[in-house]
C-alpha cells in the first residue's frame, strides 16, 4: 500500500490513508516530551551525580554495556542521505509506500534532532562524567560538575542533552506513532540506549532525560506537520 504526496491525494475515504496517528497519541507524545524535561530538571540537583557514582563503581568499562549504549550510532551516519534520497523518490514518483514515508520522516527527524543537540550542547557547555576527549575536566577524574554556557571548547564541554538518546527517540517516536506493531521493539531499543549511556557513564541521567525529550518533540513534530500539511492540502 502506497502513501500519496500531500499535493496529490484525493478525497478523504474509509481507507486513505493508513498510518495516521490520532490526536490523543499526539497530544501523550508532547506530555510526554514535557514530562522528560521536567524530570531532568529535577535529575540534575538529585540524581546525576549518585548514578554516575553507582556506575562507575559497578558497571563502567564493561564491554557489552558499551556497545549496546552505541546502538543508535549508525543512525547519525544514515539519516541524512536516507531523508535526501527517499524525499527525491516521493517528489519524482508523487508516492512513496507507508513503510517508506516512515522511513522518511523519521530520518528526517534523526538529521533536525541531531543539527538542534549539537546547538543545545554548545549553548549550554556541560562538563562530562568521565573523561574522554582532549583531556576534559570531568566529574569522576576533576569532581567538576557545571555547566559553561557557551564554553566554546567543542566535544570537551557538549554532555548536554544526550545525542545517543535524542536520535533514539526521533527515531523511534515516529515508528511508534505511526505503527502501533512497533511500539514494543520501539521500547526495548529506547531502554537498552538510556541503560547503556548511563551505565558506562557516559552520560548523566539529565542529559538522557533532556535527550529523550527532544527526540520525543522532534519526532512528535514530524509526524504531526505531515498529516496537517496533508490535511490542508485536501488529503
Amino acid at each position: 500500500m502506497n502513501e500519496l504526496a500531500p499535493k496529490s491525494r484525493p478525497a478523504a475515504s474509509p481507507g486513505t490513508p493508513p498510518a495516521l496517528t490520532s490526536r490523543p497519541c499526539l497530544r501523550t507524545a508532547w506530555l510526554s516530551a514535557l514530562a522528560c524535561l521536567l524530570l531532568a530538571l529535577a535529575a540534575i540537583p538529585w540524581i546525576d551525580r549518585p548514578v554516575v557514582d553507582f556506575a562507575h563503581v559497578h558497571t563502567q568499562g564493561t564491554r557489552w554495556i558499551e556497545h549496546i549504549a552505541e546502538l543508535p550510532s549508525p543512525l547519525f551516519v544514515l539519516a541524512w542521505p536516507t531523508f535526501v534520497i527517499l524525499g527525491a523518490v516521493l517528489v519524482w514518483r508523487r508516492q512513496l509506500p507507508v513503510w517508506a514515508t516512515t522511513l522518511w520522516l523519521s530520518a528526517g527527524a534523526v538529521g533536525v534532532g541531531s543539527v538542534l543537540k549539537q546547538g543545545l550542547k554548545f549553548t549550554f557547555g556541560r562538563t562530562w562524567p568521565a573523561t574522554w576527549i582532549h583531556e576534559n575536566p570531568s566529574y569522576l577524574r576533576d569532581g567538576v560538575f557545571e555547566f559553561r554556557f557557551f564554553a566554546g571548547d567543542g566535544a570537551a564541554y557538549a554532555s548536554f542533552p544526550s545525542g545517543h538518546l535524542t536520535v533514539i527517540l526521533a527515531f523511534t517516536t515516529v515508528l511508534a506513532l505511526r505503527h502501533r506493531a512497533l511500539r514494543w521493539p520501539c521500547a526495548v531499543a529506547i531502554a537498552l540506549t538510556g541503560f547503556g549511556q548511563l551505565a558506562a557513564a557516559y552520560h548523566w541521567t539529565s542529559d538522557a532525560l533532556a535527550g529523550a525529550a527532544l527526540g520525543i518533540a522532534v519526532g512528535t513534530a514530524f509526524v504531526a506537520v505531515w498529516q496537517r500539511w496533508g490535511s490542508r492540502l485536501g488529503a
